[in-house]
């Protein structure tokens, strides 16, 4: 009785909780990639996205995927940036799953999380603008995590403090993204 109870409690919620996650991912995209009225998918982008059969994206990364792409457009229809879906499954605790935005240059715009259960008080702390603000516009070759604080270079992300898993984490996956940009986007 109780199996069946659970069943039908699921059956009911499935539908909201899928349409919460859309809303929560559209506007992550909108969060991220301010100057774009729309975002679109693009067919080449995702035969890439396809050929990438939801395994590891590159061998730099650590354990990063690439989930979705989007090109971000103005009203007038014109290219404004990049919206990449990306999942890190080497959070402390669990995937951690974000959007991350471009410009056209390949520059971080923002960063916001779709998915994340770090621990309170510690590795959820990533998603403070102290740490995500590191990534924006820093014109880099890629992201390195620094564990010591600090950090003078701009390719230097200061590690929170007692989440340096967290912080390497959601480095690998911004990295990843601007590489799939770089390689497949533009």
């Amino acid at each position: 009785i109780a199996g069946a109870a659970l069943g039908g409690v699921y059956a009911l919620t499935k539908d909201t909780i899928a349409e919460q996650k859309l809303a929560k991912e559209q506007e992550s995209y909108k969060a991220v990639c301010a100057e774009a009225t729309e975002f679109v998918n693009d067919d080449a982008i995702d035969a890439k996205i396809a050929e990438l059969a939801g395994g590891i994206y590159g061998t730099d990364f650590g354990k990063a995927y690439i989930n979705k792409a989007l090109v971000g457009k103005n009203a007038a229809g014109e290219t404004v940036g990049y919206v990449i879906s990306a999942t890190s499954s080497e959070g402390f605790d669990g995937d951690i799953v974000m959007s991350i935005g471009l410009d056209l240059e390949g520059l971080v715009t923002g960063i916001e999380f779709t998915e994340i259960s770090e621990t309170a008080g510690m590795g959820m702390r990533v998603t403070e603008a102290e740490f995500k603000d590191q990534f924006l516009g820093a014109a880099v070759d890629s992201f390195v995590v620094n564990k010591a604080g600090g950090s003078t270079e701009p390719n230097q992300i200061d590690s929170v403090s007692g989440a340096t898993i967290s912080s390497r984490a959601v480095t690998n996956a911004v990295n990843a993204a601007r590489d799939f940009l770089s390689s497949n986007m533009k």
